[in-house]
């Protein structure tokens, strides 16, 4: 990083990629922050270098552009506190060429679009009071500002439900797959639904509309087959989903799903599901972001 030349190297972004990505996954939270800032200012300084040796179009330079966004936004949707992105700072993503579109993009699972309504649904959050980590940098609004907001937001959740794979995806990846990120899709809306419901408009675990979220959640990772490797990209909403569920058959579906994704050794599914035998042991009342918070404890959901 102290040499200029290496900093705009692709290479070098996806060494410190790996190493903030091993840190998620190995529990490493005490160093990952500092590799997740790292890679940002890599990141930064080969889109904004006036030598243009990079690329823009460049599918690593891309590939390497999401793999970060969609780590930073998980960070913050798994309560670890307010991100860059979801403070307001600028998207790297949005520097790129035609950063959204209405598919479903293939690194992150879902479309683009939904990226912003993440945003916005943490920072709503901060406002009641209901995010992990609160940030005095959120611009305060009134309870009645709120309730707009997080109607308007609802809305447009719902709006980018029927999102599909491209067309890209199809000839590349096959008609399989596309099939299958259209459920991750809807996996990360409902998701997205869940955490505006609970935290935003602040309605119990029990309430008709939470039911159906998670309901929703369940049924579209039942539509992906257990042993695609598609599962590995919805780890948030299923531990959305089976931290807000009191019920027991939905808990062993839950329990199911991420015991074969343990079993496979891909992504954080062994410590995300330690933690949340942790949530139900625990009967608590609080959400599981605001939980773990209390507990000291940090989990990011990727």
């Amino acid at each position: 990083m102290a040499e200029t030349t290496d900093m705009i190297k692709a290479e070098t972004a996806m060494t410190a990629m790996t190493l903030c990505t091993n840190d998620v996954c190995n529990g490493n939270m005490h160093i990952w922050r500092t590799h997740l800032s790292g890679v940002m200012q890599l990141l930064t300084a080969m889109l904004s270098t006036q030598k243009r040796s990079i690329d823009m179009t460049d599918p690593f330079v891309v590939c390497l552009v999401k793999w970060f966004t969609t780590l930073d936004i998980l960070a913050c949707m798994s309560g670890v506190g307010l991100t860059e992105m979801c403070k307001g700072q600028n998207s790297l993503l949005e520097q790129m060429p035609d950063p959204r579109t209405q598919s479903v993009d293939d690194i992150c699972g879902y479309s683009l679009e939904l990226i912003p309504m993440l945003v916005q649904v943490a920072q709503l959050a901060c406002q009641t009071g209901m995010h992990a980590a609160a940030d005095p940098l959120v611009s305060v609004l009134s309870p009645q500002q709120i309730i707009e907001e997080a109607q308007i937001l609802e809305a447009a959740v719902y709006s980018i439900a029927d999102r599909k794979g491209s067309e890209d995806t199809v000839r590349i990846h096959g008609v399989e797959l596309a099939s299958e990120l259209q459920h991750t899709h809807l996996a990360f809306v409902h998701s997205t639904l869940l955490y505006l419901h609970r935290r935003v408009q602040l309605l119990p675990k029990d309430h008709p509309t939470v039911r159906t979220d998670i309901r929703n959640i369940l049924d579209a990772v039942e539509r992906i087959q257990p042993s695609s490797p598609s599962n590995i990209l919805i780890l948030w909403p299923i531990f959305n989903a089976g931290c807000e569920t009191d019920d027991i058959s939905e808990r062993d579906q839950i329990q199911t799903r991420m015991a074969n994704m343990q079993n496979r050794g891909m992504g954080n599914f062994t410590r995300a599901r330690g933690l949340m035998k942790e949530v139900w042991a625990s009967n608590s009342t609080l959400t599981w972001d605001v939980y773990f918070a209390n507990l000291g404890r940090e989990l990011v959901l990727f």
